[in-house]
């Protein structure tokens, strides 16, 4: 199912912003995956960018050499991308999603790999 973009989204200020990611011309594949994600998130009691955030933060290269970028507009996005260093979540072991969350997210993964590349 389809997940349409928050009203004050990036993708309906700004029409042509990363228009192959853009819910209104990325291709099925793609759309199918951030549904999946979506949902993942949902059950995991997390907004998508709150599961995403936290996945990351479980990849070693990150969490020894690298950093995480957000991309907030607004003060309710920069809270909600904040959560996943706040809280019983943050860990020193990256145990920040289960091993069954992090597989599930690996799976849709492989369906569609490089969402840029699947126009």
């Amino acid at each position: 199912s389809y997940i349409a973009a928050s009203s004050n989204s990036r993708f309906r200020a700004y029409p042509k912003y990363m228009s192959r990611w853009s819910p209104s011309s990325a291709s099925q594949l793609t759309l199918d995956a951030t549904s999946e994600y979506a949902k993942i998130a949902t059950e995991c009691g997390l907004t998508p960018s709150e599961l995403a955030i936290a996945f990351v933060r479980t990849r070693q290269f990150v969490a020894d050499n690298g950093s995480i970028i957000v991309g907030a507009t607004t003060m309710e996005q920069l809270k909600e991308n904040l959560k996943p260093f706040l809280g019983e979540e943050k860990t020193n072991d990256l145990k920040i999603l289960s091993d069954d969350v992090i597989e599930a997210i690996d799976k849709v993964h492989m369906k569609c790999r490089d969402p840029s590349c699947s126009l």
